[in-house]
């Protein structure tokens, strides 16, 4: 559509392509959202993570945390898995592996596997009502004392101009249309305690959007026009605007209204562990 390349619907509800393009967003992404956090993870995996453990980063896209903890942690197995096979496969660490698969339709692990397992950003992707089976898939393929650590982030921007909340209603009109949440991240942790987790930390990151962020905000707010641009195939029709009307409007968005405006993001974390 458009030119991109995206899902089928009856395959998966991801909201944005699957193409290199998304790849390159995605990367962009990545690295500013380490920055934000500090790092890879905030758990206290360290004492977890030993000769032989086993890390598994559920909807890896192009894998570039999978290959940041393959170097962190040569000697644990890290694995990384996706329903588009856009991860390495050749020029990769030894201690790394990709795996294309359906994560709602099942982990293809044994019983208390991993160590450790990541989520980041799966609310465009993962129906609301696939969850708490997903939930329950990793903590069966989690190691008593494991610990999932799960990162998204809010879909409600925090002070939006007029036509940025306009634009965001219709953003979670076009969500709900898929059975996807906007609202996931602020019900994190009663999701994963309902799924048999003990003990969840939760905290949350504001990210402003736009230069009074400096460096990062002007690089969060170019990602979120990059991906705002990219969903409009398919959300331009559920609103009714055409194509061009959408393009005016995301423009005007990210270009202006965000300055006059002291918009953001808060980025959730919930870590919790499997006792037993």
């Amino acid at each position: 559509m458009g030119g991109r390349k995206f899902y089928d619907i009856d395959i998966a509800p991801y909201v944005l392509p699957a193409d290199i393009e998304e790849d390159d967003r995605l990367h962009q992404q990545h690295f500013a959202l380490k920055y934000i956090c500090g790092g890879n993870y905030t758990a206290p995996i360290h004492d977890l993570i030993k000769p032989g453990s086993k890390i598994l980063d559920l909807g890896c896209g192009p894998g570039q945390w999978t290959l940041e903890m393959a170097q962190e942690f040569p000697q644990a197995d890290i694995y990384g898995i996706d329903i588009n096979a856009n991860f390495p496969t050749t020029v990769k660490p030894l201690n790394s592996h990709f795996i294309v698969g359906n994560i709602t339709e099942g982990l293809p692990w044994e019983d208390n596997y991993f160590d450790f397992i990541w989520i980041r950003y799966l609310f465009v992707g993962i129906m609301d009502a696939d969850w708490q089976n997903l939930y329950r898939e990793i903590r069966r393929v989690l190691k008593p004392g494991g610990i999932l650590e799960h990162h998204e982030c809010d879909g409600l921007t925090v002070n939006p101009g007029p036509k940025f909340r306009k634009i965001l209603n219709h953003f979670e009109e076009a969500f709900i249309s898929r059975d996807l949440s906007f609202r996931l991240a602020g019900e994190l942790n009663e999701r994963i305690t309902m799924a048999g987790f003990e003990d969840p930390q939760q905290s949350y990151i504001s990210v402003a959007i736009g230069r009074q962020g400096g460096k990062i905000g002007e690089i969060w707010a170019a990602n979120l026009k990059d991906g705002s641009l990219a969903m409009k195939p398919w959300i331009a029709e559920l609103t009714g605007l055409t194509e061009e009307e959408y393009d005016s409007i995301i423009q005007y968005i990210f270009d202006h209204e965000i300055f006059e405006h002291d918009d953001y993001h808060n980025h959730h974390i919930v870590w919790a562990r499997k006792i037993q």
